[in-house]
């Protein structure tokens, strides 16, 4: 009997020490990366990237919170709860800079964060961060965090991170940098550059990947990457999908391999993740809940499986010559499909061979497909602009209402609405439009006309004169026609008004146009003496 008892007493011993083992090894690496995009991440060249989401659990369709600026997102993703509650509604927020009160705080300001509750909750427990983006320190109470370190160069923050990890192994880990995001905003989302720079940082992941796998950490690793927001052009912050929507994957321990999460994430159910994976109980005035379909016990039965989107040589936009579109897809063993009649491709639609020769308008979609797995679609719409060489904008539109595809966008007969927050309007502060057409050689028109809007009660105003000016060598310009004030009176206020003049039959290779803005709210304007605005999006040529 008393045998039995030591040996009873030995099997619970090693049970325990099995257990406490157990969840000790329990980590986790957050990687950040500030302005990936869910169509960056499917473009770009990203094999360790594509390592991790085969290795786990991925969504495309993962959501950031509103503003999309980089401050209020990486609170929520650290915080577990949106900026109503932890107070983050802007880029350099600070415990003693915002607007809106945390609905909690520590001593020192602070909404409870990941680190608050594993440093609470399990006191042994050893954290740490490293980022490149100094206003992100600012975000979350450092004291709760055993090893911060702040450095300039992204490629800095890996070379730190990685030997630190391998040699101290943290609960908690996360590694933030800010090179895409900075890519975005200097040479626009989308760009060569930007995919180069998702590549870039791609290469440090492999050599964080290369580490863990050769100190045997790997497979027992929580890994999770997650972006802030996407971008539009040079900037973000706005209300697109392309801002809103952001990657999000996670891999390790009971994670599901190779699947697309089948629920919608939110970007501070990251925090809410975390804390399940350690077994921690979550603060109370987090709103956010753990990323279950991740799990092996929560999985169901969804099979649905992440491949790339082919990848486009050209851009969806308006052009002025014929183009080769080359499609690619960055995943060995997939075909390419598509149409170019705007419908959806599928099995049965053209598969793509070679180079597809664009000279008229129209749109191109195509999917990459590999078995049964289908990926998401890309879409080129290819506009194609008759007649026009070149076109020069002498004065730019205000940076707030560049239009698309700038001074193209005049030409491509895309009827517009009358709200002036359309992208294809182009919108002047108290100066005029003034551009040059270039017909590439001699051509006879008769009519031209302008497309402008009215809408006095956001102080845009129709012009006061229109000029027409003709040239054959681009530099000495002659009277064509004039609108003046008689010829712009329309009946009705608040809307959009085509401004055209017959000019008979003209030759010219050059056309100069310029539409005169009204300078100024007039009096009994409740703006009166304030800068009007002067917005147009079409110039046709009959």
């Amino acid at each position: 009997m008393k045998r039995l008892l030591t040996l009873l007493v030995l099997i619970a011993i090693l049970f325990l020490t099995i257990s406490c083992n157990s969840e000790k090894e329990k980590r986790v690496i957050l990687i950040g990366i500030d302005g990936l995009s869910t169509d960056g991440i499917q473009i770009a060249n990203t094999p360790n990237l594509n390592r991790l989401i085969r290795d786990g659990a991925f969504t495309l369709k993962a959501r950031g919170v509103m503003p999309t600026v980089s401050s209020p997102n990486w609170g929520s993703m650290l915080c577990g709860a949106g900026p109503e509650q932890h107070g983050i509604t802007k880029n350099g927020w600070t415990t003693s800079n915002y607007t809106v009160e945390p609905t909690t705080a520590d001593e020192e300001g602070y909404f409870p964060s990941i680190f608050t509750l594993i440093k609470d909750q399990m006191p042994g427990a050893r954290t740490a961060m490293f980022y490149d983006w100094e206003g992100l320190g600012d975000l979350i109470n450092k004291k709760y965090i055993d090893k911060v370190e702040y450095l300039s160069d992204y490629n800095e923050v890996y070379k730190q991170a990685i030997p630190y990890f391998i040699e101290e192994i943290p609960e908690f880990t996360f590694i933030y940098v800010g090179h895409v995001d900075h890519i975005g905003h200097t040479s626009q989302h989308g760009s060569p550059e930007y995919y180069m720079s998702i590549e870039e940082v791609d290469e440090r992941i492999g050599e964080l990947l290369d580490a863990l796998d050769k100190a045997g950490l790997y497979e027992e690793t929580h890994i999770m990457v997650i972006s802030d927001h996407g971008g539009v052009g040079y900037g973000h912050g706005g209300e697109s999908m392309a801002e809103i929507q952001i990657p999000w994957l996670i891999k390790g321990p009971g994670i599901v391999k190779n699947r697309l999460i089948d629920e919608p994430v939110n970007t501070f159910n990251t925090a809410s993740t975390i804390a399940y994976i350690f077994g921690l109980k979550q603060h109370n005035h987090w709103i956010a809940k753990p990323v279950l379909s991740a799990f092996f016990d929560n999985s169901g039965t969804n099979e649905e499986i992440y491949l790339p989107k082919p990848k486009t040589s050209q851009k969806s936009g308006i052009y002025l010559e014929s183009k080769q579109l080359i499609l690619t897809v960055n995943e060995e063993n997939a075909e390419i499909r598509f149409t170019s009649d705007g419908t959806n491709p599928d099995l049965t639609s053209t598969l793509y061979a070679e180079p597809i020769y664009l000279d008229k308008t129209q749109t191109i979609k195509a999917v990459a497909i590999q078995g049964d797995i289908r990926s998401n679609v890309s879409t080129v719409e290819f506009t194609k602009v008759m007649g026009i060489k070149n076109v020069t904008l002498l004065n730019m539109p205000n940076p707030k209402y560049p239009a698309e595809h700038a001074g193209l966008s005049l030409f491509d007969r895309n009827k517009t609405n009358d709200d002036f927050l359309h992208p294809t309007w182009m919108g002047f502060e108290e100066e005029d439009f003034e551009a040059v057409l270039d017909f590439g050689d001699i051509k006879t028109f008769n009519k031209v006309s302008v497309r402008c809007l009215e809408n006095e009660n956001s102080w845009i105003f129709l012009p006061t004169q229109v000029d027409f000016y003709v040239s054959n060598d681009g530099e000495n310009f002659n009277p064509a026609g004039i609108i003046d004030q008689a010829g712009l009176i329309v009946p009705d206020k608040g809307k959009v008004v085509n401004i055209g003049k017959e000019l008979g039959p003209t030759e010219s290779r050059y056309l100069k146009i310029i539409v005169k803005n009204i300078k100024q709210c007039p009096p009994g304007h409740k703006g009166a003496g304030g800068k009007a605005w002067l917005f147009i999006d079409e110039v046709l040529i009959e």
